[in-house]
């Protein structure tokens, strides 16, 4: 008796169970309810044939990859719900039914009672997408029936790419509103508002790269932000498109999630100022080659190495991360941990989506994952505010560091300036005085020279008048030095022979008094006309050969020669047959005072001067070249 109590118990479990399996109930108010009272699915060629038999019962949601018979299943599939509605006493129906579908992966089409309700605009590749799209539809009254619909849903898709059919339901109008709008926040608005806020956090880093190349991370974050933003537009595009099938749309979204992982791993230790070329270089072959075995793997019949991929780039991404707590706890730096307490958060998510799908793949879990942009934002403004902050107060002590070092600066170079001007002045009056010697030398001494020969050749007493005109003589020049210091306002003569006068003058009266002849050769117009410096330098080259001939040589025949060139050369040349002597000797041992002087002048004026002596011959040249002095 008791055995059989047992058994009797253990049918009814079962026919409950069966039953409840079966049978599945959605109210619509208080009233009314529907009766899902059976679920089924078949194999189908296409979207225009319904098969007849092969149908078997399932539950939704249904994942055809869970299924031995489904498995490597590439195709179409139909989808029946008998379904009818009734309400309490006898009620009536009041308000209309909504029908809702979680998702459909990966495209399909929905019909009710044999009238299409809605159907994806491509249901062969390169298809439509709705896997991240909620759909409702509204079923009027007079569109069902009481004791039997039903509801034909056509679903196309890979098993290896977790196709099928996601959770359906009944319910009233506003409730199955309310349902599909909170879906859509989950699963597209968050994904937009992620994709915005990256795009401009990337953007700016992006910016700030361009203007400090040096920091790298910037460079970095920007680029891992772009493949972050490709990662997520794939679950927010409703179409293939730009990728020719849906195979080939997975195998980029799981190459974007690689070069994501890298990318922002590389931000890290950047980040950090850390760089391990060896190992960077290895992984970035190590990735290279696992896009080819993506870009050649058939994941149409096989996707499970996509996971083992992910998974791989996880764990780099999470070595990544330990390396950063321990630099973190370590140095102690405020922007590192700021960094590592948000890559903390995300692991925790991470960690939690991963236990999630394993441990509950039926459950139609959304990851959590993509929604991290949000803490990635926050956190990195924080730690751009306060790397900012940090730079700034550097830059403060920098500037006053550099105030500091300007007035100091500031101060040595206006003392330092006070003596250049100090020494400038001693310059200029050693210059003067240099220069003053130099024509109380030339001018006023070779006067005197003339006048002491004058005198001493002269037999008898000088008379008065003789005597005052020697006196006016040395008075004029004299007057000469004096005004020689505004030479190079002076007017140039018209003509070089207007210009040797005066000399030629007091030197032929003086030659004449010691019996020695002049010839002067010196044309009459100038081919490029001087500057008054360099006609003066030229009278006191003149003036002090002339003094020494007459003093000094004992010539009996002196040649005075001004010769001009097409190439604008003007030589000078006056050349005597007196005594000579040893000009290398006298230049060495400083015992001409004129000739040091002549040489002077002319090299200031850029210049050449030369002289060349023997025993009957002296000869001296002066060149100057007027175009490179013009």
């Amino acid at each position: 008796m008791r055995k059989g109590g047992y058994f009797f118990l253990f049918i009814l479990c079962l026919v409950w169970g069966s039953l409840s399996h079966a049978e599945q109930v959605f109210p619509v108010n208080d009233q009314c309810n529907v009766t899902v009272n059976s679920i089924s699915r078949v194999k189908t060629p296409s979207s225009q044939e319904l098969p007849r038999t092969g149908w078997k019962t399932t539950q939704l949601p249904d994942r055809w990859k869970e299924d031995k018979d489904w498995e490597g299943y590439q195709g179409g599939a139909w989808y029946k719900l008998d379904w009818s509605w009734y309400c309490k006493n006898n009620a009536r129906l009041a308000e209309p039914i909504a029908l809702y579908v979680d998702y459909i992966i990966n495209t399909g089409s929905v019909f009710l009672n044999g009238d299409l309700l809605w159907t994806n605009k491509n249901l062969q590749e390169p298809i439509s997408k709705s896997w991240n799209v909620a759909r409702y539809w509204i079923l009027p009254i007079s569109g069902i029936k009481h004791d039997h619909n039903e509801t034909l849903i056509y679903v196309y898709g890979y098993s290896s790419l977790n196709a099928g059919l996601g959770p359906v339901k009944f319910n009233n109008v506003m409730a199955t509103v309310e349902q599909a709008e909170e879906a859509t926040w989950t699963r597209r608005t968050i994904l937009q508002l992620n994709i915005f806020l990256s795009g401009v956090l990337g953007l700016i880093c992006f910016i700030i790269w361009l203007m400090r190349r040096r920091d790298t991370s910037f460079g970095w974050f920007a680029l891992s932000t772009v493949l972050w933003i490709l990662f997520l537009s794939n679950a927010l595009t409703t179409e293939t498109f730009p990728y020719p099938d849906s195979i080939f749309s997975t195998k980029a979204n799981l190459i974007f999630a690689m070069l994501y992982f890298q990318c922002f791993s590389i931000y890290i230790l950047r980040f950090l100022g850390r760089k391990f070329p060896r190992i960077e270089l290895s992984f970035t072959m190590l990735t290279a080659a696992l896009i080819g075995v993506v870009c050649i793997w058939p994941f149409e019949r096989n996707a499970d190495v996509s996971n083992i991929i992910f998974l791989l780039y996880c764990a780099f991404f999470f070595f990544t991360y330990l390396y950063l707590c321990r630099i973190s706890f370590k140095e102690r730096r405020r922007d590192y941990i700021l960094l590592a307490s948000c890559m903390t958060a995300i692991i925790v998510i991470v960690i939690a989506d991963i236990t999630v799908l394993v441990l509950f793949p039926k459950e139609g879990f959304t990851p959590l994952s993509p929604f991290t942009s949000p803490i990635i934002t926050l956190f990195i403004v924080v730690i751009l505010g306060a790397r900012l902050n940090r730079n700034i107060q550097k830059i403060e002590k920098y500037n006053d560091d550099l105030a500091f070092e300007v007035q100091k600066v500031s101060d040595e170079l206006c003392s330092s300036l006070n003596d250049k001007h100090q020494l400038e002045l001693s310059n200029v009056r050693l210059q003067e005085r240099i220069k003053l010697s130099h024509d109380l030398h030339d001018g006023l001494g070779a006067s005197i020279v003339r006048s002491m020969i004058l005198v001493d050749q002269c037999e008898s007493n000088i008379p008065n008048r003789q005597f005052l005109s020697m006196l006016k003589l040395l008075r004029d020049d004299l007057r000469q030095i004096i005004d020689s210091g505004s030479s190079l306002d002076s007017k140039v003569p018209d003509s070089p022979l207007l210009w040797i006068a005066p000399v030629r003058h007091r030197f032929s009266q003086l030659m004449d008094e010691v019996e020695m002849n002049a010839k002067w050769c010196i044309p009459s117009q100038w081919a490029i006309k001087p500057t008054a410096i360099q006609c003066l330098t030229l009278i006191r080259v003149i003036e002090e050969s002339l003094t020494n001939i007459v003093k000094h040589s004992q010539a009996n025949h002196v040649n005075v020669t001004l010769s001009q060139f097409e190439n604008g050369a003007l030589l000078l040349t006056i050349e005597d047959d007196g005594v000579g002597f040893d000009v290398e000797s006298v230049s060495n041992h400083g015992m001409s005072i004129g000739m040091r002087s002549m040489k002077m002048r002319v090299e200031r004026i850029g210049g050449n001067f030369k002289i060349h002596s023997q025993q009957g011959c002296t000869i001296i040249h002066t060149e100057i070249n007027l175009k490179s002095a013009a």
